[in-house]
């Protein structure tokens, strides 16, 4: 927003602004502000992931109303914290997390020809 230093309170308004509203929604209600076009980086399906899935998982374990479970207290102190992080970290996350498959590779297929396949 340096690029605002000096301008006038509105254009300075006008560029905070645009600035929120496109990082958190996506759109930009004064593009041709000093800030420009910002593009969106909360991620609201960034929060369903790996730490916050075990944050809830170890908070749940934590709230069982067994007494003969060891570590209730902890777990549900370092679930409590995991979950947390997992949320704020899965939202500021740049991108959507479900565009990528690790089971796959970015290398192309081998296909073989039916004229190289013998089938004696």
């Amino acid at each position: 927003m340096h690029a605002s230093a000096g301008q006038p309170i509105a254009t300075k308004a006008q560029a905070v602004i645009s600035s929120l509203a496109g990082r958190i929604t996506g759109y930009n209600p004064f593009p041709n502000s000093t800030g420009g076009a910002v593009p969106q980086t909360i991620s609201i399906d960034g929060i369903f992931n790996r730490i916050s899935g075990i944050g809830l998982g170890s908070f749940i374990y934590g709230l069982l109303p067994l007494k003969q479970l060891p570590h209730k207290g902890k777990a549900k102190t370092l679930g409590k914290s995991l979950l947390t992080a997992g949320v704020l970290s899965g939202l500021f996350m740049s991108g959507n997390p479900h565009n990528t498959n690790l089971l796959t590779t970015s290398r192309p297929a081998i296909t073989v020809s039916s004229s190289e396949v013998s089938y004696t």
